[in-house]
Order: structure tokens, then C-alpha cells, then sequence
């Protein structure tokens, strides 16, 4: 990022008068900016040393105090400033030799001010250019808050917000919201950068955090590449959109022309404009589920006495409850639990929640046939969705399954996700119950090591486990179980992989033996070694039930134990 906000010193010493100045040292560092001028006649002034800063001295000070002076230039190197000029002749014969070495090793230039040459013929034509320059940036960054203004007041798109701050700033601008929906300009030359830069492909070349006033960025530079194009670096300036300690998004300028210091004031003003129109929508969105959320409640508790005016109300919210219905609930692990104080305070939780339910109303907005009701209720997200008649359970599944797909592309959901889902009925006071299978279904998927959708109609023997936790589920099949897992572990045996293919061939020998590749007599050995270190018989109907329970609870768990 260039900065305007001055003249170099290189520039300055192009000036009238100023011209008369010798460079006697820093010839590297003649492309430093200078925004002020100042005389300095106090060995203090290291205390007050700012950025941009040219000083002017006649070494007055510093005759009493020479390792002040050997200080000097360091000190000017950390605070940034410009340039050092020094008056000799009158207080300093020369300068000294270890301020010259200084200022070549910080590239800090070492200007000899003549001594007919008053300070206040340098700092006039210094600081005549500076303040017009200055004057020039403040008409710019006034006309670019006017039209700026100019869109909020008139309710424009974040598109044309995008499009105009790209103008004032001579670099293409976009908007990517917390969910990652890329927002700009549909005319935009630079659309496919912006693409390229947050896609997969990009690598991160480099990543350095500037600070400018109040305004904290981003600054990347990033490489695309792929088996049909060269290399393209891409470098962008990211500044997040923030309301209320939340933030939106980010607004991204990719730089293809230099950007100035201004041009980062606009984007933070842009930024701010943006943020209020994020605003806007979380309040229309907060409204929206108020009405959402109450009309669940009400089909989900079925304490309603009139039917027709249940599914009138549901037509207004694209939901058919003539219709077969099925209750789905989500939760994901990030928002699981609402009792941690951490979570409680910043309100972690409550955000993911929302910004899972904005994925699903998205996916929502695209299905034209599937007609699906989703709100909050409690720690998790719930669904009402409505199933044809002719393909029932076939299609319930295949629409949860389309769900989390989507889930998983639009926002890297998906993962951390359980979900159960209840029965299909056709009868509306059954919504109820669905959502109470639902609930059971749920269970038995957190009982899982890996996220899981559970159909309840699909449990089983499995609803009995929902009534149990997770720790009493482990403690049984330990209890079973721990000396196959001891064998399996120090004779690095198959003892319970072969136990699991026995229940799954429903006990076949022969078949057991085919599928683990493994000769009959020794799949026969292993089942022998079980009950001996079990103490159970497979001949017992009530210890073999046990077993196959045990390795039912491991499938649920997905955990081999070995």
C-alpha cells in the first residue's frame, strides 16, 4: 500500500531552496515520506519522534549530550520518520561520523542544511506541497462519502456498493458474507479473480497485517494455478464488515492498480454502509423466525382444536400439511452445548444456529417441489417436511440426503452434524409424535463417534439404547467384551472382527469364513476362543443375544476397540 499523504524526500529535495540541502547519508531511504517538518533543539525530543516526521536541527542540544545524538537515528528508524537535516558551522563544525555510518545503515537520509539557509525557508515549500496534497485527499474522500451516502439513503444493492467503491478506489471490490456467498457487481471485468482467489486452487503466497488510524486489514498475495494455465498471482486488501461486535463478511479489493492510504478510508466507509445493510437483513431474519419458530411450537406441541386453519397458516409458510409430513432435527456439535459459559457470553452458539438455519433456508428457496418448514426449537434446528404419497420413505431419504450435500458445499457443514428423523404420517395431530421420534432418532445418532443421520423407522432394537447414555452403552459392552479386546490387542487377533461378520451372516460358519477370507476351521477356532474368554455360549439363545447386542452397540459406535 502507497501512501499520499506527503512528499518524499527525494521529491522535496526537487523544490526551490530545499534543492540547496546535501544528502550526506541514507541515500536508500530518499523514497520516505515526509507529512510533517520539525525543528528539534531538545534532547528529549526522542520521547516525541512520529511518522513522517522530517526534523531540522542545528545540534544546539545535543553539544552536552553527543550519545544523544548517536541515538538519534535508531530511535527515527523504529518511530518511522523521514529524514534527519542538521545545521553545521554555527553549534556542530561537522557532522559526526557515527551519525553518518547510522543513518547509511538505517536508511535514514542525513541532509547538510547550508547555514545561510533559515529553517523556515525549508519547512514553507515542504509543507505548501504536503497540505495541498492533504487538501486534494480530503476533497476526494468528502466526494466519495457523498456517494456513498448516497446508496445507503437510496436503499442500492451491496452490488452496487461493490461497483461504486471499485470506482473511487480504481481497484474491483467485493463483498464475501460469513457464509462465503461471494457479492459483486455482475459487469465486473474482475469477477473471475475473485472466484480464483477464494477457490480451493489458491495458495497462500503471503499475508502481512497493516494498520492505518483505526482500521485494521488484511493484505494477501495468493497464486493460482492449473494444468491449463500459467501461474497468476493475485493480491487483495481485505477489510471486515463489523456491527455491534459481529462480523458479516469481509469487503475484498483486488489490487490491480496501486492503492493509497485514502482508498482504505473508503473501503472502511464502504465497509461500514455494507454492515448496515447486514444489518437490516439479520433484523428482517430475526422477525422471520419469530413467526417461524411460534408457528412450530404450535404444530409440534398439536395444541391447536381447528385443523383447516392450522393448514391455511401452513400455505403461508410454503408448507402443505394435507400433505404426509415427517419431522428432521439437526444438530451440530458446534452449538451442542448451550451451558458453557464461554459460549453463553459471546453468544458462539446462538450464531452458529442461525447460520446453519440461513443454509437451510437457502437450500430451501432452490427446491421447487420439496416443500419443507424449517425454524429453531431449543439446541437444535427442526424441519417439518412435506413426502409424497406414492414414494414415501424413498424420497424422505434421498431429500435429507440432497440437504446435507448441500450443506456440506455451501457453508463446509455437514461434518459435526447428527440428525435423527421421525415417521411419515398423513394424520397433522401426528406431527407430534414424528417430532417426538425424531428426538429418539437423534439420540441414537449422538451416541456415535461419527456424525450419523438416524431414521427412526430404521432403529430397531436401537430405540431401547436412546434411553440409555453413552457411558452405560461403553460400560455393558466392556463389560462383555474386555477380553477379546485384551486378546485382539496383544495377539493382534481378529477375535472381534470375526465376531462381527459371524452376527452379520446370522451366524453362518461357512459364510463368515468366505467373506473374511479366512479357512472355516479357523473362523470355527475363533468362535470357540470367544466363549472361552467370555465365558458365554453361543448355544445359550440369552448370551448370544447379549453378544449380538454388544456388536450392535460397537456398529453404532463405529469403534473397533482393537
Amino acid at each position: 500500500m502507497q501512501k499520499q499523504y506527503g512528499i518524499t524526500v527525494r521529491e522535496a529535495l526537487s523544490l526551490d531552496i530545499v534543492n540547496r540541502l546535501k544528502v550526506v547519508a541514507g541515500e536508500n531511504g530518499l523514497d520516505r515520506v515526509i507529512k510533517l517538518v520539525n525543528v528539534i533543539e531538545v534532547p528529549d525530543i526522542m520521547d516525541w519522534l512520529i511518522d513522517g516526521e522530517f526534523l531540522l536541527t542545528t545540534g544546539y542540544s545535543f553539544r552536552e549530550y553527543p550519545d544523544q545524538m548517536n541515538n538519534l537515528i535508531p530511535r527515527m528508524q523504529q518511530s518511522d520518520s523521514a529524514a534527519l537535516g542538521i545545521k553545521t558551522k554555527r553549534y556542530l563544525d561537522e557532522i559526526p561520523r557515527e551519525v553518518i555510518e547510522s543513518a547509511d545503515k538505517y536508511s535514514i537520509p542525513l541532509l547538510e542544511v547550508p547555514y545561510d539557509l533559515s529553517f523556515s525557508e525549508i519547512i514553507a515549500p515542504i509543507l505548501g506541497v504536503v497540505f495541498n496534497k492533504q487538501n486534494k485527499i480530503l476533497q476526494k474522500l468528502e466526494q466519495a462519502h457523498k456517494k456513498l451516502m448516497d446508496l445507503a439513503l437510496n436503499g442500492s444493492p451491496l452490488e452496487e456498493l461493490c461497483k461504486e467503491t471499485g470506482k473511487l478506489i480504481g481497484n474491483p471490490v467485493a463483498i464475501v458474507d460469513r457464509e462465503g456467498n461471494l457479492i459483486v457487481n455482475a459487469d465486473c471485468p474482475d469477477q473471475y479473480k475473485f472466484e480464483l482467489f477464494f477457490s480451493e486452487g489458491s495458495i497462500e503466497i503471503k499475508k502481512e497485517k497493516l494498520r492505518f488510524g483505526n482500521i485494521k486489514e488484511v493484505k494477501y498475495s495468493l497464486e493460482y494455478a492449473s494444468d491449463q494455465h500459467k501461474p497468476l498471482t493475485i493480491k487483495a486488501i481485505r477489510i471486515p464488515i463489523i456491527a455491534a461486535k459481529y462480523e458479516y463478511g469481509h469487503m475484498v479489493a483486488i489490487i490491480n492498480n496501486p492503492i493509497f492510504e485514502p482508498d482504505i478510508l473508503i473501503m472502511e466507509r464502504a465497509a461500514t454502509i455494507a454492515a448496515l445493510e447486514f444489518t437490516k437483513r439479520k433484523a428482517i431474519f430475526e422477525i422471520e423466525k419469530s413467526y417461524y419458530n411460534d408457528f412450530l411450537e404450535v404444530l409440534l406441541s398439536s395444541d391447536f382444536e381447528n385443523s383447516s386453519e392450522i393448514i391455511n397458516r401452513g400455505r403461508t409458510f410454503n408448507i402443505d400439511l394435507d400433505q404426509p409430513s415427517s419431522v428432521i432435527i439437526i444438530n451440530e456439535n458446534s452449538f451442542q452445548d448451550l451451558n458453557v459459559l464461554e459460549n453463553y457470553l459471546t453468544m458462539d452458539s446462538q450464531r452458529s444456529k442461525e447460520d446453519l438455519l440461513k443454509a437451510i433456508n437457502r437450500y430451501l428457496k432452490l427446491q421447487v417441489s420439496n416443500k419443507m418448514l424449517a425454524g429453531i426449537k431449543g439446541n437444535n434446528i427442526v424441519i417439518i417436511a412435506n413426502i409424497d404419497k406414492d414414494k414415501s420413505s424413498t424420497l424422505l431419504k434421498d431429500n435429507v440426503n440432497q440437504l446435507i450435500s448441500f450443506l456440506k458445499e455451501s457453508r463446509g457443514a455437514g461434518s459435526g452434524l447428527n440428525i435423527g428423523v421421525g415417521s411419515i404420517y398423513s394424520d397433522l395431530h401426528m406431527i407430534s409424535r414424528s417430532y417426538e421420534e425424531a428426538r429418539e432418532a437423534l439420540k441414537v445418532s449422538q451416541l456415535s463417534d461419527y456424525d450419523q443421520v438416524v431414521f427412526f423407522d430404521d432403529l430397531g432394537f436401537y430405540k431401547i439404547l436412546s434411553e440409555k447414555n453413552r457411558d452405560e452403552l461403553e460400560r455393558f459392552v466392556d463389560d462383555l467384551l474386555h477380553p477379546v479386546f485384551e486378546y485382539d490387542r496383544n495377539k493382534k487377533g481378529d477375535l472381534v472382527k470375526t465376531l462381527q461378520t459371524y452376527f452379520a451372516t446370522n451366524r453362518n460358519l461357512k459364510l463368515t469364513s468366505s467373506k473374511l477370507y479366512t479357512h472355516y476351521n479357523t473362523v470355527l477356532y475363533r468362535i470357540k476362543k470367544i466363549e472361552e474368554l467370555t465365558g458365554y455360549s453361543f448355544d445359550n439363545p440369552e448370551s448370544s443375544l447379549n453378544l449380538e447386542i454388544a456388536v450392535n452397540i460397537l456398529k453404532l459406535f463405529k469403534n473397533n476397540n482393537t
